[in-house]
């Protein structure tokens, strides 16, 4: 399951601003590959398909020229011993 916002919001009200809390989002996820509370690297909007391709197992076409990449959880970056 993905959960993602489109833009963020001020407590003042409104959004679409340029301030960093209207322009930054977030992304709730989880299921396989993805431990509960484990930390990932940062995620932008375009890493959303790039996650669900990959849940489903489906290579995405390289016509498509996709920028984003799957959620990648930092254990996986760190060289084990």
């Amino acid at each position: 399951m993905i959960v993602v916002t489109d833009h963020g919001h001020v407590d003042a009200g409104g959004h679409g601003g340029r301030s960093a809390e209207e322009r930054t989002a977030w992304v709730a996820a989880c299921g396989p590959g993805l431990a509960p509370g484990g930390a990932v690297l940062p995620v932008r909007h375009v890493d959303v398909a790039a996650q669900v391709f990959a849940a489903l197992e489906i290579v995405p076409d390289p016509h498509w020229t996709l920028d984003g990449r799957p959620f990648t959880p930092v254990a996986e970056l760190v060289p084990q011993a």
